[in-house]
């Protein structure tokens, strides 16, 4: 019910240069159908358990002429509320893009968006960097219109937590809102086998609670002052 302890050392002198991500990043599950993983999400500066999430790989769904993979996420909170989303993806070469996203507040309602993103790489190289757009479209309704996403593969990082040290990539990926003002920054650890072990998100003065998180641990990068929101750690990680 309580985070454990993770610790992240950089590790310059480590000999990984480049990692085939094979799952769906902070998604954490493979990206092959009947794959299924759990992962657990900690908010700081409680650090106490938010929700568990069961996710799957349930099938390949064709969209818009592409073939998807489609994604299920449950989520269970500690007061038995739940919630259901759904993401088709596709997988095109090396690199991963989603286009539809579906999240439902209760059994009788919900939405659909469509997503235009720009693909992710799955094959991280040390010093590989990229930018991009990420657009949901309901209808007339969009969210994220005018952010600028970056991403940037630095490392590598040990990255020592209950099943043990791992030598691992990481993912910077971070966005500004349409007036140049910091919003998201995320960091996902990539191990050496491909999976995805450890993600954390903060966030820049533009989200709502940037406020509500000093004291949180921050992070200085691209000229913003981040702050900690949460973390997360998939099952991979979590059992010796």
């Amino acid at each position: 019910m309580t985070e454990p302890e993770v610790t992240v050392t950089p590790r310059p002198d480590a000999p990984l240069e480049e990692v085939l991500r094979v799952d769906a990043g902070s998604g954490f599950t493979p990206l092959e159908v009947g794959a299924q993983t759990k992962w657990a999400f900690y908010d700081w500066p409680e650090r106490q358990l938010t929700n568990v999430s069961h996710t799957r790989i349930v099938g390949t769904m064709r969209y818009r002429g592409d073939e998807c993979l489609e994604y299920l996420d449950h989520v269970i909170f500690p007061d038995h509320e739940q919630s259901l989303s759904r993401s088709l993806f596709v997988v095109a070469g090396e690199t991963l893009r989603q286009v539809l996203f579906e999240s439902r507040e209760s059994e009788t309602r919900g939405k659909m968006e469509e997503a235009d993103a720009t693909p992710e790489p799955l094959r991280l190289k040390l010093g590989l960097s990229w930018t991009g757009h990420e657009v949901y479209r309901c209808g007339s309704e969009e969210r994220g219109a005018g952010e600028v996403h970056h991403g940037l593969v630095d490392g590598p990082f040990a990255v020592s937590v209950g099943a043990g040290r791992m030598l691992c990539l990481r993912e910077n990926l971070w966005s500004f809102g349409s007036d140049g003002t910091g919003h998201v920054l995320a960091e996902l650890y990539v191990a050496e086998n491909g999976r995805s072990i450890y993600f954390r998100r903060f966030n820049g003065p533009a989200w709502r609670n940037y406020g509500e998180l000093a004291g949180c641990p921050e992070r200085d990068h691209d000229g913003v002052r981040w702050r900690l929101w949460y973390e997360c750690l998939p099952d991979i990680s979590l059992r010796r």
